[in-house]
Formats: C-alpha cells, sequence, structure tokens
C-alpha cells in the first residue's frame, strides 16, 4: 500500500495533536491551612501545657496561636518546629491554630496536658502530596 503525502501529513498532525493533549500540569497549588485545635476549659487548680507546632515538606506557617496565663498569645512567622510550655491557673483555656500553606508537606498544630486525675489532648492537621 503506498501512503500519499497528504496520508502522512494528516497521520502525523493526529500523532502531533494526540502526543501534545499528554502533557502534564506540573504546577500545583498551595492548599492553605487554617488550624484550630478544640477549646478545652479545665477544672483543676493548675495545669502543666504543652504547645506544638510542627511541619514537613514545604509547609509555611504565617502565624500561630495558644493560650498562656494572659489570655491568646499569637506569634508571628513562628520558629519551626516550636514547642511551648505553660502552666495555666487562672486562665482556664486550652486552645492552639496555626495559618500558614503547603504544596508538598504538611503543619500540625497540638496541644497536650496531664494531671494525676485528668488528661487533656487535642491537635489539627493539613497536608497535601504532590508525588
Amino acid at each position: 500500500m503506498k501512503l500519499s503525502i497528504k496520508s502522512i501529513w494528516i497521520l502525523s498532525l493526529i500523532l502531533f495533536v494526540s502526543l501534545s493533549a499528554c502533557k502534564k500540569d506540573d504546577k500545583v497549588n498551595a492548599l492553605s491551612c487554617n488550624l484550630e485545635t478544640a477549646t478545652t476549659e479545665f477544672s483543676e487548680d493548675s495545669i502543666l501545657v504543652t504547645y506544638k507546632l510542627e511541619s514537613t515538606g514545604d509547609a509555611k506557617v504565617t502565624s500561630f496561636f495558644y493560650y498562656d496565663e494572659t489570655g491568646k498569645v499569637e506569634v508571628q512567622n513562628p520558629t519551626l518546629p516550636t514547642e511551648i510550655q505553660v502552666t495555666l491557673t487562672s486562665q482556664k483555656t486550652m486552645q492552639a491554630g496555626a495559618k500558614g500553606n503547603t504544596t508538598n508537606g504538611s503543619i500540625k498544630v497540638s496541644y497536650k496536658a496531664t494531671t494525676p486525675n485528668s488528661s487533656y489532648e487535642s491537635s489539627d492537621f493539613c497536608s497535601q502530596s504532590n508525588s
């Protein structure tokens, strides 16, 4: 069978269009993370609370908050990872949160407090993978 120039041209065009349609879009949009743990009120006279902020991959954290004896404390562009211990007495709220974004990584915010009779902990997590 003899192919004409017109047939070769049409087959080449079809092959080109087919291969062009297979191009992978490498652009991945960053996932916006707005994290907040559960808010917990404790009844003990005092409690030692450990707040943690952790990240992996390319995650960027723009703000972090937690509660200390004076109330809500907000930190802009925190150092990662961060671990803060505070003793709460008159201020009875435990909560932490963070804002940031990631294209290929994760952000986790948490707190944990233990007394002889009680244990409190909460966390929030945000992740995206583009493998």
